[in-house]
């Protein structure tokens, strides 16, 4: 009786699986069909002169007019408006070899594809363009990718050129940029730059600090110090030209640079909330007074705010890596490694 009802599960399962395969068979049919098809309407598309072959111009014809639109809506979103056709044609214009789709890349693209090496794609040797626009994606990242490692391996050369024989020392010159990987000092010293902001944003502490002493205990010593930097005389000011200037150094690490750019970013930014603060005072006068809680809850804002920035900012440099996801100001940043990628899109 029970090898009779294990049977029967088993005879179940088996069923179970058969049927799963043949729906999972049916999908990837399905899928294959689907593909034929939409990578006929794509062929039909891009097959201009219908010779029953796509060559690189008529490819590049075919993808450009997408990647156009593509690159319009990124453009738009970096300038907050829409931009012209003759500012759309000027950054296009401004890209390596003045077009989004370089002729080395749409041979790639072919030789991709091309099945029996004629150098051009035939019917069944076509994709999809969705399918094509991916690939071609695929192409420009591995392509940014090779040209960023042969500036490395350039960079290393240079320098190692200018080796002393016998010293083991390496001798850069003023002109030289450190944008080498960062070493152990230079992600310590990324954190530093944030005692800047830390000291002129210790003010909005006062609340959380006297709400609740018992959870905020641990803090108390780092808060003392900041007390103590923020009480001497132009500490501050001298602390924000000193950032300015080092964040200027090409012989500073790009990760120091990126930090000390973005602790000077953090500290003007809480220059806003303190005018508010002074005007809203200076409006109200003693009535003022009845907008303590608000107050109180918009410090406490400010600096949980600004104590995640930091501890972001620190914990990412920590693993070597630029902490450029801050929202507005990451971007702000002139040593950002993404605005150098974008400039070079541009």
């Amino acid at each position: 009786m029970v090898s009779e009802v294990a049977e029967q599960k088993a005879a179940k399962l088996r069923e179970t699986a058969a049927a799963f395969r043949a729906q999972a068979q049916e999908l990837e049919e399905k899928q294959a069909r689907e593909r034929r098809e939409n990578a006929q309407r794509s062929f039909k598309t891009f097959d201009s002169n219908k010779d029953g072959s796509v060559d690189i111009a008529e490819l590049k014809a075919g993808l450009e007019s997408p990647l156009r639109r593509s690159f319009t809506k990124t453009l738009q979103a970096r300038m907050g408006r829409n931009p012209s056709k003759e500012e759309v044609d000027e950054r296009i214009a401004g890209l390596p070899g003045g077009t989004l789709f370089p002729e080395e890349l749409a041979l790639k693209l072919i030789q991709t594809y091309d099945q029996n090496g004629d150098g051009l794609l035939q019917q069944s040797e076509f994709a999809p363009t969705e399918e094509l626009r991916t690939r071609l994606e695929n192409l420009f990242s591995q392509q940014r990718e090779d040209e960023r490692l042969a500036r490395m391996e350039e960079r290393q050369r240079q320098m190692d050129d200018k080796m002393r024989p016998g010293a083991g020392a390496v001798v850069v010159s003023p002109g030289d940029v450190n944008d080498g990987p960062a070493t152990t000092a230079d992600k310590a010293l990324s954190a530093l730059p944030y005692l800047l902001p830390l000291a002129d944003g210790i003010v909005f502490a006062a609340h959380l600090f006297g709400a609740l002493p018992e959870q905020t205990a641990w803090a108390q010593p780092l808060a003392a110090v900041l007390l103590t930097l923020r009480s001497l005389p132009f500490a501050t000011l001298i602390g924000f030209f000193s950032l300015s200037i080092g964040s200027t150094n090409p012989q500073v690490n790009k990760l120091v640079r990126f930090n000390m750019q973005q602790a000077i970013n953090l500290d003007i930014a809480l220059i806003l909330p303190g005018v508010v603060g002074a005007i809203t005072g200076a409006v109200l006068g003693s009535d003022a007074v009845k907008l303590a809680p608000l107050a109180n809850a918009g410090s406490d804002v400010v600096f949980v705010a600004l104590l995640a920035a930091v501890a972001y900012s620190v914990g990412t440099s920590a693993t070597g890596s630029f902490p450029n996801k801050l929202p507005l100001l990451g971007r702000l940043n002139r040593e950002n490694p993404d605005n150098e990628l974008e400039g070079d899109e541009e």
